[in-house]
């Protein structure tokens, strides 16, 4: 069986350790509209009940949505310093 799940478990990626993408905590606990949670397709963004937001770096597809999204620039992004290296197989 476990042969099996290694074999079905083909996409591997490797994160990079150091978080690429930071974002203002002092204007995102002013932002009501929270742009980022809704237009970011991997999930990367969440809200907590006090109005600050987490970020699950290691979630991000690097499209950029989430930075175009904010209207206040407090996200800052830069690419992963290896990039995301996927492998198959």
């Amino acid at each position: 069986m476990v042969e099996l799940l290694k074999r079905l478990g083909l996409n591997k990626y490797n994160v990079d350790p150091k978080p690429h993408i930071e974002v203002d905590e002092n204007i995102c606990i002013k932002c009501k509209e929270k742009f980022c949670i809704r237009v970011c397709p991997a999930g990367t963004y969440e809200a907590l009940p006090d109005g600050r937001i987490v970020v699950h770096y290691e979630r991000c597809l690097e499209c950029g949505a989430a930075l175009v999204a904010c209207p206040y620039g407090s996200i800052k992004f830069r690419f992963p310093e290896n990039g995301i290296s996927y492998r198959y197989g």
